[in-house]
C-alpha cells in the first residue's frame, strides 16, 4: 500500500552537508519496521552531518498525537545509532517504565529476529540481551569501530533527576513529563561525549510540562538562533481550526475542528493506517473535549501560573453577562462540604450563542439563597427541579458527602450521574479550559466569583482536582457548577426552547 505523507505543522531543521538517514531506513526494512514517510523526514534531519562529520543536531524533537510515529522513529534512531554509526553508548528512558521496557522488549525482537543484526550481538550466556529488572540493556559484540563493545541501556526517569541517563545518544520518550531537574543532571555530562545528541519524542504539553513548551516555542520559532542545533517536527491541527470563535467542541457541534478529518490527520499520520476511523471515532465520543483536543489534535495545555489562582478575579469578571440566559436542557451539579456545613445546586446549560450559562441555582423556590446548611434540603429541592426542567443530567461526585443523598434522590424520581476521580479530573480541567477560552459566562454573583477564586489545584499524578487554597476557603458553588459543566458536557445539546429565569 502507497502511503501519502502527512506534512507536518512544523519542519526545522540545521542544514547537513550529507545524512545517514537512508542507510537507517533501509536497516530498519531489513529489520521488519520499515519507516513511514514522515519518520523517513525525520531520519534524514537527525542523522545529518556537517562537512566535519559532525550530527547538526544536538537536540531533536518530534511531537505527534499518541500513537503516531514518534516511538517507532526513536526505535529506527536506536538502530541506525547502532548499526549503521556504531554508537558506543545510547540510553533509552521513559516516563513509566512499563514504556521503558516495552521499547526494549520490541528492540530485542527486531534485532534477535533479523539474521544479519542477531550475528552482531554480544556472544555469551545471555547472548546479548540483558532482561533483569532495572539492567535491562542490548550488546554488541566488538568491533573495529567501537572495540570494547556497544550498549543500549534502558532506563527509568527518577522524580530526583536523570542521573544515569549519560550516553553518546540518549533517548528521552514521554518527554511531557520531563522536569527540569531531569535536564540539569543530564545535560552537563554531555559536555565530555563526543558528539553527543538527545531525540525527544512526545505527544502535546501538559500544563506542568515546562521542559517540553520551551523545546516547542524554540521549534517553532521564525527566529534561527533559537534553535541553531534544534531539529524539529510538529504534527498538530491549528488552534483556530473551528469556524466558530465560540466553539464548545462537543460532539456534532457545527463546523468543530475536533470533528475534521483533515485536522485529525494533521496531528495523527497513522489515521487511517495503522488507526482506524472508527477507533478514533469512539475515542471522540468517550474524551472530554480538552483530552481530545490534547492528545488527537496536538493542542498544547496552557502553563499553570505559579504563586498565583488557578482562575483569577479578573479572568472571572470578564466572563460576567448579567443578562445571561441559558436554554433548555441544563445540568444539576450537587456538591456538599467536607464537614457537611452547607451544600449547593449548580447548573450549567447553553446559550442561544453557543456559549455556556453556569450559575448556583436558589437553594428555595423564589428565595435569593444561594446555599443552605447540611443537607436535608437536597432531595426535595432536586425533586422538584427534576420535576420542572427535566435535566439532560444530575451530576454528584462519588467521592464527597453528596453521595450519601444518592438513595434518597433516586427515591424522588431523581437519575443521578457519579463522577469518578478520573472524570472529576476532566471535569476540573475542561471547567478550567472553558474558562480561559472564554466559553463560560455567569451573572456576576459575588459568593460564586468568591468560591471560584478561592479554588486551587490539587495534584492527582498525571492530572488535578480542585482543593481549597487556604483553611478558611469555600469552594463549594466552584465544584458544583464544575460538576454541572461536567454533566451538560457529557450529556447536553442545546436546544432553542425556553428560557430560565432564576439563575445567579
Amino acid at each position: 500500500m502507497v502511503v501519502s505523507l502527512v506534512q507536518p505543522a512544523y519542519a526545522n531543521f540545521p542544514a547537513w552537508s550529507e545524512t545517514f538517514g537512508p542507510e537507517v531506513a533501509d536497516l530498519a526494512d531489513l529489520a521488519g519496521f520499515p519507516p513511514d514517510p514522515e519518520q523517513e523526514i525525520a531520519l534524514n534531519a537527525l542523522f545529518g552531518i556537517d562537512s566535519e562529520g559532525r550530527s547538526v543536531s544536538f537536540e531533536f524533537a518530534l511531537i505527534a498525537a499518541r500513537q503516531n510515529i514518534k516511538t517507532g522513529f526513536l526505535k529506527q534512531a536506536a538502530l541506525g545509532w547502532l548499526f549503521i554509526t556504531d554508537q558506543p553508548l545510547i540510553v533509552w528512558s521513559a516516563h513509566e517504565m512499563d514504556a521503558t521496557r516495552e521499547a526494549f522488549r520490541d528492540l530485542t525482537n527486531l534485532i534477535e529476529n533479523c539474521r544479519p543484526l542477531a550475528k552482531r550481538l554480544e556472544s555469551g550466556p545471555t547472548n546479548g540481551i540483558f532482561r533483569g529488572s532495572g539492567q535491562e540493556a542490548i550488546a554488541l559484540a566488538p568491533s573495529k569501530e567501537c572495540p570494547y563493545g556497544q550498549r543500549l541501556k534502558f532506563k527509568a526517569r527518577t522524580h530526583a533527576g536523570g542521573r544515569g541517563l549519560t550516553g553518546n545518544k540518549v533517548i528521552l520518550d514521554e518527554a511531557f513529563k520531563l522536569q527540569d531537574s531531569h535536564m540539569g543532571s543530564l545535560l552537563p555530562t554531555l559536555s565530555a561525549v563526543p558528539d553527543p545528541q538527545v531525540a525527544f519524542g512526545s505527544s502535546a504539553c501538559k500544563p506542568e510540562s515546562d521542559v517540553l513548551r520551551r523545546i516547542v516555542e524554540r521549534g517553532r520559532s521564525t527566529d534561527v538562533s533559537r534553535r541553531r542545533r534544534l531539529g524539529y517536527m510538529e504534527f498538530c491541527a491549528p488552534e483556530d481550526a473551528c469556524e466558530s470563535d465560540n466553539c464548545p467542541h462537543y460532539v456534532g457541534f457545527p463546523g468543530c475542528a475536533m470533528d475534521k478529518r483533515e485536522c485529525i490527520v494533521m496531528a495523527n499520520p497513522q489515521a487511517g493506517r495503522r488507526i482506524t476511523w472508527e477507533y478514533l471515532e469512539g475515542e471522540r465520543q468517550s474524551l472530554s473535549p480538552a483530552e481530545f483536543g490534547r492528545e488527537r489534535l496536538g493542542w498544547h495545555d496552557k502553563p499553570d501560573l505559579a504563586g498565583e489562582p488557578k482562575i483569577s478575579l479578573a479572568m472571572w469578571n470578564d466572563l460576567a453577562d448579567v443578562d445571561s440566559t441559558p436554554l433548555d436542557p441544563v445540568s444539576f451539579g450537587i456538591y456538599t462540604e467536607k464537614d457537611r456545613a452547607s451544600s449547593v445546586i449548580a447548573v450549567a446549560a447553553y446559550r442561544a450563542d453557543g456559549l455556556i450559562h453556569v450559575g448556583v441555582v436558589p437553594a428555595r423556590e423564589s428565595e435569593a439563597i444561594d446555599q443552605l446548611p447540611g443537607t436535608g434540603w437536597i432531595p426535595e429541592r432536586a425533586r422538584q427541579l427534576q420535576e420542572r426542567w427535566s435535566p439532560c443530567a444530575t451530576v454528584i461526585d462519588s467521592q464527597n458527602a453528596a453521595a450519601s443523598l444518592i438513595t434518597a434522590l433516586e427515591e424522588q424520581g431523581v437519575e443521578i450521574v457519579t463522577t469518578t476521580a478520573q472524570d472529576m479530573a476532566r471535569a476540573c480541567g475542561n471547567f478550567f479550559d472553558f474558562v480561559v477560552e472564554r466559553k463560560i459566562r455567569h451573572q456576576g454573583s459575588p459568593s460564586l466569583a468568591q468560591s471560584v477564586c478561592a479554588g486551587k489545584p490539587r495534584d492527582l499524578g498525571d492530572a488535578w482536582a480542585w482543593d481549597r487554597k487556604d483553611a478558611g476557603s469555600d469552594i463549594t458553588q466552584l465544584v458544583a457548577v464544575t460538576l454541572a459543566l461536567h454533566g451538560l458536557i457529557l450529556h447536553g445539546r442545546p436546544k432553542t426552547v425556553e428560557v430560565w429565569g432564576f439563575m445567579s
